[in-house]
């Protein structure tokens, strides 16, 4: 019997050794089959197994074709739950005849519960509806949105060589009351079947045969399914209504498990939880597995129960190791890497040749405007452009207002706007250079003609836009 449990985790609990599991049976005489002891655990996360004790799954640790489910919400790692089927002491020869002996059957009363945390076995007398032995069916687990009950559900099997005495109900083993509570009454008997829980409210019935009349495991197509409720082998049973269907509704699938009325009816409580019967009529067989039933974890989401269970919240789960790398996938991300560099370099290079380029051909090759202008008087400039008109300051200050041109801060580029196409000649002087006298402070505002800006003296900017001018020698007397 096999459960996945955690995420990375699945467990096989006990079975026997037969021609079918080990070759050396075919070469042995008068071998017969015999049931053998163990919990095997497989971790996914590194492909190994661990084998376990099931000494205290009964008194001979042993079961076959019995019922194996897990809850995940109960304890720090979940739970195991067997029950049912066949059990023998270890080495003891089992005859294929005597697996319908009775002294083999385990009992439906009798539950056991492994603790995977502490690898502990608990065993525990169920109440309730008990049903009546059997063998070779399934089962899956599913919790109350509060976590107050979980609901181990049962179906199918044989109970008995004859086909009258067996059944294709529906039941319920409610924990932690260990209740049993039948749901359905139904004849479409199956063994040898298995279930999965789809979604979160529907239990998936997969494979399996059918009697054939008096006839438990009949041969060839006779144990085939020709009712619709099992087309082509598949079943379905939702857990929220208790009735069998043919169609499934993602959306409806992805509802919440909804505790049922006839299991509220027993253990009371709604459809989100709230049960009051939480205890065994005959109490708990020991105080610490009380404790280990009451110690739920946080709701985890339905559709992991029976196929994945939540990590403890005081334990993270942690992440799975990746695989290496293959030398080609190296080389591959080596060579990616080189390439994507080098023409982000590229790229790089190319901007900023670009920008330079700009620069160049953006700055003026005169940069007397940025030069310091030693003050004029105002008054001796004639014909200023149209619409500028020369007001008190500097010679700098009419310039800059004249031509329109700023220095960017922080940048040795020079922006002009276009300067008007217009003459700026100064009338025509007398040749006399003399100066008249000045009074008081305007002596001093003359600058000697070889301090003046070049702007002034050249008469020509570089640029083919100079400005015409001559400098005023005499007033007219």
């Amino acid at each position: 019997m096999s459960v996945q449990a955690h995420p990375s985790k699945a467990f096989h609990l006990s079975g026997q050794r037969d021609p079918y599991s080990d070759a050396s049976f075919y070469a042995q005489e008068d071998v017969s089959p015999y049931f053998v002891q163990g919990l095997l655990v497989f971790d996914e996360s590194n492909e190994s197994f661990r084998n376990t004790s099931s000494a205290g799954l009964n008194q001979a640790g042993t079961i076959l074709l019995g019922f194996f489910s897990f809850v995940g919400s109960l304890g720090s790692q979940g739970v195991l739950v067997a029950f049912g089927g066949l059990t023998a002491n270890v080495a003891e020869a089992v005859p294929v005849k005597r697996l319908e002996s009775p002294e083999l059957r385990w009992q439906m009363q009798n539950i056991a519960v492994y603790d995977i945390a502490n690898e502990r076995w608990y065993q525990q007398q169920a109440n309730g509806d008990i049903p009546s032995w059997r063998s070779a069916g399934c089962a899956i687990a599913v919790s109350a949105m509060d976590n107050s009950s979980h609901s181990v559900y049962v179906f199918g099997g044989w109970g008995s060589t004859n086909t009258q005495n067996n059944d294709g109900n529906v039941y319920v083993l409610s924990i932690p009351s260990f209740t049993w509570i039948r749901v359905t009454l139904d004849t479409d008997q199956r063994s040898q079947h298995k279930c999965h829980l789809m979604g979160k409210h529907h239990m998936l019935v997969v494979g399996g045969i059918r009697p054939n009349g008096e006839e438990q495991y009949p041969s060839g197509m006779a144990g085939c399914d020709t009712d619709p409720k099992f087309n082509q082998g598949l079943g379905m049973f939702s857990l929220n209504t208790h009735n069998w269907a043919t169609n499934y509704d993602p959306e409806d699938g992805a509802a919440p498990y909804q505790v049922h009325s006839s299991i509220t009816n027993v253990i009371g409580g709604n459809v989100t939880g709230g049960a009051t019967k939480r205890t065994p009529d005959a109490g708990f067989s020991s105080d610490d597995l009380r404790k280990l039933m009451s110690s739920n974890q946080q709701k985890p989401d339905a559709s992991m129960t029976n196929t994945t269970a939540p990590e403890p919240p005081s334990a993270p789960q942690k992440p799975k190791s990746s695989l290496p790398l293959s030398k080609g996938a190296t080389a591959g991300t080596v060579v990616g890497v080189t390439i994507s560099a080098l023409i982000i370099a590229i790229v790089l290079y190319l901007i900023h040749h670009r920008r330079r380029s700009h620069r160049k051909e953006s700055t003026p090759t005169d940069r007397s405007i940025s030069r310091p202008l030693q003050p004029v008087l105002l008054n001796e400039i004639y014909a200023a452009p149209a619409g500028h008109e020369l007001r008190s300051g500097t010679l700098e200050d009419n310039l800059a207002m004249m031509y329109q041109s700023h220095e960017v801060p922080g940048t040795a580029e020079i922006y002009e706007m276009p300067i008007p196409s217009m003459s700026h000649e100064l009338p025509t002087l007398s040749m006399s250079h003399e100066l008249p006298a000045l009074q008081g402070s305007q002596a001093a505002k003359i600058p000697p003609p070889d301090t003046l800006h070049p702007a002034l003296v050249d008469g020509n900017r570089g640029d083919g836009r100079g400005i015409r001018h001559q400098t005023r020698t005499a007033k007219k007397q």
